[in-house]
């Protein structure tokens, strides 16, 4: 029973702990206002499924099963205790049931205790080589209610008699005091029982400044993340009357972007399957966010509204310029983050402060933009050769044909690339055998931007897109067809902020379609060959599009297709994107010779693509290690047109 003293005590628990979140709150309002949340029915499914449920943590089983047990050990006799206190009616349950099931939930609070233990202080993943004092003590309070819990359910059965059939663990608990007298342990019985009200009271009152403020902010971050296709960025659309752009600042970022920094829970999956991290870059997605949430706290300390913290700038001293760049923006991390948190979106913000404001980028990316401004296109080639490619295969240009069924968007590399400009012809000629109404708009066709976006320079990337919404418009194409998933992502996901609604569609898709209705025969085989698919950042976890290129290599007589360990949604990016396709990698190893590696070790006879600058980028690699001659890449086009031929 409860005496007078606790309702008092439960009384400072809760006070400490609202004082707590409102100390939190007040660090996220310092950010600017977020959009309005809808899809709230959607929400709380996706509450159950990832914050209850587990979804994404138990995709690795280990540290999975281990987070699980601890949870449920706390949040089931929690929520029983505040079912009790409000009166509510809990379900009996035939023969004890019920005491059966919390005396299992807690031997695998325990478990999991000690597994968590084991795997952070024994194993010791570099992931979690940033273990600080308050993991322990959070392992150790943890284990010390549920513990002592134990400890007060062995007292009670062995104080009134009862037997062990429907609490096992609790008999064995009531077996460490068997030989203590029936009236020291009615005393030792309340002396635990006070304590362990004590740990569970303190907890919640520690809760908003600890490791454990996590149990709520990962959760509420799971309610309101984004929705709609992943790594679409802001739109800036006040370039005339905006005083700065991107971040500069941490109360430039958005409330729910401060509210993130609260809801990691620095389990290190991100850096565990970031390729800039992998390969030796001063980014770690986890450390960034940590050294942003320390940065929030700092800012929140100081009585000045902007000032600057110690004297330390956001760019350059809490995040070094370096970190900013050597992202590839493939959103490894924000598929891997078991609570839907992404350092994407922060490092754009930081870049485009770099580079709109700052006018401070690397050296090599300012050709880049006077080529994309002057020509439409990152190499600078004259935009009246943008056509040239086409000129021998019977294309009619859209000025030419007035319209057309489907638009075929070359991008710039498919147009001017010595190397995509055969997956074009091959993609044109597959086209042309299935009687597809298509042309190319030719001269006409402008860069879709992508780079110049994902660099930061957003000003161009509007200039660029709205020049192509205008020619799309002019035309009334209603249906495009790209090869190149960054023009893909731009055009289905990004175009559509300017309010468009073309149907876009990938070559893979379209091939797919045109085998599956048997519009073009595959008649040929290359013979037996082992073929490895690389997933494309921008066509995988940015489009969900990681079957039909495999459907289409295994349609393919004499292909079979191997897998490389990192593939699908943890696919290893080429190290081409976020614009890092036209920078120099001076820092650690190359990214795309990593990928080669990985590809090697599966074994295969030829690798496939669909992406020009992963064909690039794994050609080189491919020439780096030496195995060019025994080992080609090949778009998947390439292996359809061939097997078309023979």
């Amino acid at each position: 029973m409860l005496t007078t003293l606790d309702p008092l005590w439960v009384l400072i628990a809760l006070t400490i702990f609202t004082i707590g979140i409102i100390r939190r709150i007040r660090l996220w309002m310092m950010g600017q206002k977020d959009e309005r949340l809808e899809g709230v029915g959607q929400r709380l499914k996706d509450f159950i499924v990832y914050a209850v449920g587990h979804k994404r943590i138990l995709r690795e089983l280990y540290p999975g099963l281990m987070h699980f047990f601890i949870f449920c050990a706390c949040a089931i006799p929690l929520l029983i205790i505040l079912a009790v206190q409000v009166k509510f009616s809990i379900p009996q349950l035939p023969g004890n049931l019920f005491s059966l099931f919390l005396d299992a939930v807690g031997s695998l609070g325990l478990l999991g205790i000690g597994l968590a233990a084991y795997r952070r202080y024994i194993q010791r993943p570099d992931r979690l080589s940033d273990t600080r004092a308050e993991d322990a003590l959070a392992l150790i309070w943890v284990f010390a209610i549920i513990f002592l819990g134990f400890c007060v359910e062995g007292l009670r059965l062995s104080i009134t008699g009862e037997t062990g059939v429907w609490a096992p663990a609790g008999y064995v608990f009531a077996s460490l005091f068997s030989f203590v007298e029936p009236g020291t342990q009615v005393s030792i019985h309340k002396l635990l029982w006070r304590i362990h009200l004590f740990l569970v009271l303190g907890l919640i009152a520690c809760t908003p400044y600890t490791k454990f403020l996590h149990i709520i902010t990962s959760a509420i971050n799971i309610f309101l993340r984004k929705y709609g296709p992943p790594g679409v960025l802001r739109q800036i659309t006040d370039f005339e009357t905006a005083e700065t752009f991107g971040v500069s600042r941490i109360d430039e970022f958005t409330r729910q972007q401060l509210f993130q920094l609260d809801a990691c829970t620095r389990c290190g999956r991100c850096q565990d399957n970031c390729p800039a991290h992998l390969t030796q870059k001063p980014l770690s997605p986890k450390k960034l966010i940590q050294d942003l949430r320390t940065h929030m706290e700092e800012k929140g300390s100081q009585s000045g509204p902007h000032g600057d913290v110690s004297g330390k700038a956001l760019i350059g001293d809490v995040i070094e310029h370096d970190t900013i760049w050597s992202c590839t923006l493939c959103l490894n991390c924000h598929f891997q983050c078991p609570v839907f948190i992404t350092s994407v979106d922060k490092t754009i913000e930081m870049r485009r402060n770099l580079v709109l404001v700052e006018a401070n980028f690397p050296v090599e990316v300012q050709a880049v933009f006077k080529n994309m401004e002057n020509n439409s296109n990152p190499w600078g080639i004259g935009r009246h050769l943008r056509g040239d490619w086409a000129k021998d295969l019977g294309v009619k240009t859209m000025a030419e044909a007035g319209t057309a069924d489907i638009l075929l968007y070359a991008g710039c590399a498919g147009a001017f690339d010595d190397r995509y400009k055969k997956v074009s012809t091959a993609m044109v000629k597959i086209l042309q055998a299935a009687g597809v109404n298509f042309a190319i708009l030719g001269t006409e066709e402008g860069c879709c931007g992508d780079s110049a976006r994902r660099i930061g320079n957003e000003y161009l990337y509007d200039s660029l897109a709205q020049y192509n919404i205008g020619v799309f418009h002019q035309y009334g194409v209603k249906k495009i067809l790209t090869i190149c998933p960054h023009c893909y992502n731009a055009l289905k996901n990004e175009y559509p902020q300017y309010g468009t609604d073309f149907e876009v569609l990938h070559h893979t898709e379209l091939l797919l379609n045109l085998v599956n209705t048997g519009k073009i025969s595959l008649n040929g085989s290359p013979g037996k060959m082992n073929v490895c698919y690389h997933d494309s950042c921008f066509l995988g976890r940015y489009n969900d599009i990681y079957d039909q290129p495999r459907k289409l290599l295994t349609s393919i007589s004499g292909i079979s297709l191997v897998e490389m360990d990192r593939t699908l949604d943890r696919s290893f990016c080429c190290g081409a994107g976020g614009g890092r396709m036209w920078m120099e990698e001076h820092l650690g190893t190359r990214i795309n010779e990593a990928r080669t590696e990985q590809a090697i070790a599966a074994k295969p006879d030829a690798i496939a693509t669909a992406c020009p600058y992963c064909l690039t980028m794994l050609e080189d690699g491919l020439k780096s290690k030496n195995v060019f001659d025994s080992i080609k890449a090949l778009d998947i086009a390439e292996y359809i047109y061939d097997a078309m031929k023979k």
